[in-house]
């Protein structure tokens, strides 16, 4: 079982400008060095070590990773636990402002991601990491913020999908052994998709885009091997979707990561 938060370290030598990065899981980005520059609606927003960035489940972002006088560096904390309903509630209770990616934690907060950081989550049992987890929660409950990165004590199907498919990005999964692995028919699958406006194919070839930027910011630099890794048998095929997806080639995110 995959734990209730996942943890990644995101770098660039040089600027990184990408469009529609799909977020799966409810998310918070905290930049540690450089600047993040993130387009939303007819605004520029900048993100820096002093904010962070909250991102739902099944946004899509573009921005701009830009290094200054170090290597742009960032850590990327992805929630797959929805919280109690009464954290909820007290959120709204604080706050009931409209959605804005961007804001000012405390200092207490800003600590808490830095343990976050530094925990062995592997080794925690499921029920400490609830116990953490729920308290980082309550935290922004606390700041009114929790109800602007849960929309619901429940979460999306197409959350419970993507991270099924990020075990394993590069198999050839077919709806229907899928639909029987959450023990729904094909047509319940389908159409609880179609609820959350998205589709099968569509929330896979984000997984499997996601997983190559993930693999790149790894050190694998090949790119025949990054596409068999990501499920696809030509590397041309790749390098295409990967350009309709992001706006940039492989080739040319690779660069942003060398000297």
């Amino acid at each position: 079982m995959a734990n209730v938060i996942g943890i990644h370290s995101i770098y660039g030598l040089h600027n990184q400008k990408l469009r529609n990065v799909a977020v799966h899981s409810p998310s918070i980005f905290l930049v540690r060095s450089g600047k993040k520059t993130i387009f939303w609606q007819d605004q520029e927003l900048t993100l820096d070590s002093s904010n962070l960035l909250l991102a739902r489940a099944q946004q899509q972002l573009t921005f701009e990773n830009k290094p200054e006088r170090l290597k742009f560096m960032s850590t990327h904390f992805r929630f797959n636990l929805a919280p109690p309903e009464e954290m909820l509630e007290l959120s709204l209770s604080v706050s009931r402002s409209a959605y804005f990616p961007v804001y000012c934690p405390s200092k207490s907060l800003l600590s808490t991601l830095d343990i976050f950081s530094n925990l062995h989550w592997d080794e925690l049992s499921r029920h400490s990491q609830i116990f953490w987890v729920h308290g980082f929660y309550q935290q922004l409950a606390e700041e009114g913020k929790l109800h602007l990165l849960f929309s619901s004590h429940i979460l999306p199907f197409g959350q419970e999908l993507s991270e099924y498919l990020m075990q394993e990005p590069g198999q050839d999964y077919q709806l229907n052994s899928v639909a029987e692995h959450f023990s729904m028919s094909r047509s319940t699958l389908i159409r609880r998709l179609k609820n959350e406006k998205t589709q099968f194919k569509e929330v896979l070839m984000q997984v499997r885009m996601n997983y190559a930027l993930t693999l790149m910011q790894r050190g694998n630099k090949r790119q025949i091997d990054i596409a068999l890794r990501c499920g696809y048998q030509s590397q041309e095929r790749f390098s295409q979707r990967f350009y309709q997806r992001f706006g940039i080639t492989p080739k040319q995110y690779l660069k942003t990561l060398v000297e």
